[in-house]
């Protein structure tokens, strides 16, 4: 089939049935694009509130599963912190994911640095945006099994590259947001 024409009634049929199948994965890969976005086009005050908490010394203790110990200084996304520690006479930032689990929370450090709490948000939003980019390919390649399995001997690369084109979407929208509101320029 090309792009131009109309899908088929088995192409329509597939493209729903990978819609439900994927559909939480969807869901998932959105609302965290949401949170990069999120980070992003408010990477200036996120910045500054957790440097304000870092300098009183507010927020929860929380302790990383290497035993490092930190204090929660604001939220980034779902399960993500951004968290500080003095260490010594310095004091040191870090992005702290607390991932709920059946056999209890795990707490990591993903990365963190002693210069610039702006700068630790600029390499955490790049890092999650190849993560991203990952992720929405692992998300192809398990449609294209998928529809590979239901649909043997059936061309649905029509299905497999709408995903592809939605998730991609997802990412660059969310990107080109954030360019224009950190440049000022009104959507």
């Amino acid at each position: 089939m090309k792009h131009y024409e109309r899908p088929t009634q088995l192409e329509e049929m597939a493209n729903a049935e990978a819609m439900t199948v994927f559909a939480e994965q969807t869901k998932q890969f959105n609302a965290h694009c949401k949170g990069v976005h999120h980070v992003e086009a408010n990477l200036a005050t996120l910045g500054n509130t957790a440097f304000h908490a870092a300098l009183e010394s507010a927020g929860r203790a929380i302790q990383t599963n290497d035993g490092t110990k930190w204090q929660h200084g604001v939220d980034l996304m779902e399960n993500t912190s951004i968290c500080h520690r003095r260490t010594g006479a310095d004091l040191e930032f870090g992005v702290v994911e607390c991932m709920p689990m059946k056999s209890g929370e795990t707490k990591n450090a993903l990365m963190n640095s002693d210069h610039s709490v702006r700068e630790l948000l600029k390499t955490f939003t790049r890092d999650e945006r190849q993560l991203l980019g990952i992720w929405k390919n692992d998300i192809v390649e398990q449609v294209k099994e998928h529809l590979a399995e239901k649909y043997p001997n059936q061309d649905m690369s029509i299905i497999a590259g709408s995903f592809e084109i939605k998730l991609a979407r997802a990412i660059s929208e969310r990107q080109t947001l954030a360019q224009n509101q950190s440049r000022g320029v009104r959507i």
